[in-house]
C-alpha cells in the first residue's frame, strides 16, 4: 500500500488483526514481543518506508526512562510522528501516552485490572 493511500485507520485495523495472530494480551505483547509485533505490522502494511517504520522508543524520548526498550510502529505523516503498539492501536503523537510509559511502576495485575471492560 503506497504512503499516499495509507491512513491511521489502516494501521489501527492491522494492529487489531495482528493482536489476534500473536494470541497474547496486548500488555504481554508489549512486554516481550514488541519487536516482532512492530515488524510484523509494518511488513503487513507493505514494508518499511520513510513514512512507516518500526522504531525503538528510547531513540525517540526526550527524557530517558530506565528500561525503556520498547519497539513501536511509527507513522510519519504531514510532519507529525504517530506511534502505535499493541496497547495503543489508535496511535498517539505523545510517547508518554503509550501505556508502557504511562503505566510505569504498575504491576501486570494492576494494569489489567484498571482496564475498562
Amino acid at each position: 500500500m503506497g504512503v499516499s493511500m495509507l491512513k491511521v485507520s489502516h494501521i489501527t485495523a492491522m494492529i487489531h488483526q495482528a493482536r489476534g495472530k500473536f494470541v497474547s494480551d496486548p500488555y504481554d505483547i508489549n512486554c516481550g514481543q514488541c519487536e516482532e509485533f512492530a515488524t510484523y505490522v509494518v511488513d503487513q502494511l507493505g514494508g518499511e518506508t520513510h513514512h512507516l517504520y518500526p522504531v525503538w522508543i528510547e531513540d525517540m524520548l526526550d527524557t530517558p526512562y530506565p528500561d525503556a526498550a520498547h519497539k513501536v510502529v511509527c507513522f510519519h505523516s504531514m510532519g507529525v510522528n504517530i506511534y502505535f503498539d499493541a496497547e495503543c492501536p489508535n496511535g498517539t503523537t505523545n510517547l508518554d501516552r503509550l501505556p508502557l510509559i504511562a503505566n510505569r511502576g504498575r504491576t501486570r495485575g494492576e494494569v489489567l485490572a484498571g482496564r475498562l471492560v
